[in-house]
């Protein structure tokens, strides 16, 4: 699939896409795709008394395309759930389930509409042939389980030492040492023909959600199509009947496009055997084919970290693992290695250095006279040419997506993304990334631990000017600015991905969607729109009351929605007497959403067409999607003012 993505002086961007066959399409290794538990919507899907709420944590995960001969990321994935019977305010509010009423199940699903093409499912991980190792195999997924050179040792066995998951069983983590294994894929009975159901890992009560923790996910779905977008079928089950009681599917990202090949191929800025006196010989690929030419660039970098820092992983000719020394939050935030104390961390190391990295006018690397490249000192950086640059009009991939996933994957892709917005506008730039320097307070960001901040740009006051950057640019450091409200920002001291509203302590993510996509999705097939789809009939921030209670549940109205929202949509709320008595207890709290003027802001856009109701049936108001609420659509904004 190849996209193209064109953004105007103002910042709208416009997208398309188009896929591209070149060779042969190989065929699945069955005549039917592997078999799905019911659809959600259906009879056996639930009993329209309960609701699953499922998202994945992070917007993406990523994976090396081969763990040989270095892996930064291993196969892994997580879902994030929660189980709610629903109900009305009151004696029979609607019900947050613990692992004492339900268990949550997890496997593979599809989207009719998936933008890769029907059919298009993630049931197993291993190879097809099944026994073959990446590089022979027809349909390939990873190399993570292949015996490594006929050692009788697999490649995961070598980098994790005491752990040897079997083909299709995740990594072990905290959330799974209670069950003794990691995750599975839902075909490790029969890869490419089963589809079983597997257990989360277990019940969090300090967020009430449940969680399987390191789902062993690839790209690559079962026909041996890159998507890197699959769907994960999510039920509750009652654990006194076994009774399917609800079903969502949710997107699990991941992505193989975590690229060193652009600047560590041979002959290419990073593998340049040339350019150092008694330097490394770097190596070409074998061939043209994508595995081999990123196995090659992972073998130069090697000779390139041998040549610089004395060590010998050319010569050991054994997979690497980069956390192993170099401390990833990632992974030691799930149980993983805590890496070296004495040397830098991973981020620091690879966002750090590399925007150290400085060019001439020509673009040329600049090197001194030995043939070292010449870093930039970080106070000076606003008077050198970086090697890879930021700021206005620099596209996404000339920057990040040369590394992240990336210029096929799009991993950034959802509202914020549509708005125009860049990584760098919430992130900064590579320096600011790596640590190279201080906050306010003197200490420098903590990879994975501190991220940008919802509330640094989102007020919660419809009516001011949308802030564009989350930090002032100014500051080297990108240090988030603090809040100037509370209405949209994280639990203090706690990253969006782990902050709960104040509305039933559900959290954000399961509302709006992970870090990256937040809903919705521009393409309106993608993936990423078909929970919210699932959930409330469109694409988008759940909005509609209805998800998680009953009709009527607010016969009196109520300001205690998420974000101190009031219901929507609903014939009582809309009534004059519903939001009436409100307006005229305190008539400004209308006005974050609503305007000073009344006549709406982008805070009160509606996201479907709408037609709206009193109780009684009369049709108060029709609506389009994107139309601002505003009070006149009703009635006089001279009694909306009034007492």
């Amino acid at each position: 699939m190849v996209h193209f993505i064109a953004t105007d002086d103002q910042g709208a961007r416009c997208t398309d896409s188009v896929n591209i066959t070149v060779g042969s399409i190989t065929p699945p290794p069955t005549t039917d795709m592997a078999p799905q538990q019911p659809e959600p919507g259906s009879t056996a899907a639930g009993d329209g008394k309960h609701v699953v709420l499922p998202v994945n944590d992070l917007g993406m995960h990523c994976a090396d395309l081969g763990s040989y001969p270095f892996n930064i990321l291993p196969p892994f994935n997580t879902i994030n759930a929660y189980a709610i019977k629903k109900g009305s305010i009151g004696a029979n509010k609607p019900l947050i389930l613990d692992a004492s009423s339900v268990a949550m199940r997890y496997s593979a699903a599809s989207n009719p509409n998936d933008p890769v093409g029907p059919g298009s499912i993630n049931s197993t991980s291993q190879n097809y042939p099944l026994g073959s190792s990446l590089a022979d195999a027809t349909i390939r997924k990873t190399d993570f389980w292949d015996d490594f050179q006929n050692t009788g040792s697999t490649i995961a066995s070598l980098l994790f030492p005491g752990l040897d998951p079997l083909p299709d069983e995740g990594l072990l983590t905290l959330d799974n040492i209670d069950q003794g294994h990691g995750r599975f894929m839902p075909g490790i009975r029969d890869p490419y023909v089963a589809n079983d159901p597997q257990a989360f890992s277990k019940f969090i009560p300090a967020t009430g959600w449940h969680t399987a923790q390191g789902i062993p996910l690839t790209n690559v779905d079962d026909s041996g199509r890159l998507n890197s977008y699959p769907l994960l079928r999510i039920q509750a089950i009652d654990n006194q009947t076994g009774q399917v009681l609800a079903t969502t599917d949710a997107v699990a990202p991941v992505s193989a496009e975590v690229d060193c090949r652009d600047c560590h191929t041979a002959g290419k800025v990073g593998a340049n055997s040339t350019a150092r006196n008694n330097g490394p010989q770097f190596i070409a690929p074998a061939s043209t084919d994508r595995l081999d030419v990123e196995l090659a660039a992972k073998k130069n970098i090697l000779m390139l970290h041998d040549f610089k820092h004395n060590t010998d992983f050319i010569q050991q000719d054994k997979p690497v693992l980069c956390a192993g020394c170099h401390r990833s939050n990632a992974l030691a935030s799930v149980g993983g290695p805590a890496g070296d104390p004495t040397i830098k961390n991973m981020s620091n190391v690879m966002h750090g250095f590399h925007g150290r990295l400085q060019t001439n006018a020509n673009g040329e690397l600049l090197r001194d006279f030995q043939g070292e490249p010449i870093l930039i000192d970080p106070p000076q950086q606003d008077q050198a040419i970086a090697l890879i640059p930021f700021g206005d009009n620099v596209p996404m991939e000339e920057n990040c997506f040369l590394c992240h996933p990336g210029k096929v994957t799009q991993c950034f892709r959802g509202a914020m993304y549509t708005a125009g917005r860049e990584c760098d506008d919430c992130h900064g730039n590579l320096l600011a990334m790596g640590g190279e320097f201080s906050y306010q307070d003197g200490h420098t960001r903590e990879p994975w631990a501190e991220e940008p901040k919802c509330g640094s740009c989102h007020s919660g006051i419809g009516q001011e000017p949308v802030a564009t950057i989350a930090y002032n640019p100014a500051d080297p450091a990108a240090e988030p600015l603090p809040p100037k409200t509370h209405r949209f920002a994280e639990n203090p001291n706690t990253l969006y991905r782990n902050s709960l509203d104040n509305h039933a302590q559900l959290g954000c993510e399961s509302c709006h969607g992970s870090p990256h996509a937040i809903w919705p999705n521009r393409n309106p097939d993608a993936n990423d729109n078909v929970t919210a789809m699932q959930l409330q009939g469109h694409k988008g921030t759940i909005t509609e009351c209805n998800t998680c209670h009953e009709p009527g549940s607010f016969p009196k109205g109520t300001l205690n929605g998420p974000h101190g929202m009031h219901p929507v949509n609903d014939p009582d709320w809309n009534d004059e007497d519903g939001h009436g008595h409100f307006a005229e207890k305190d008539n400004s709290q209308c006005n974050n959403c609503h305007g000073d003027d009344h006549l709406g802001t982008r805070l009160s856009k509606t996201p479907v067409d709408r037609v709206l109701k009193d109780k009684q049936g009369k049709i108060l108001a029709t609506l389009k999607a994107g139309d601002q609420v505003a009070c006149n659509l009703c009635h006089s904004l001279q009694k909306s003012f009034s007492d």
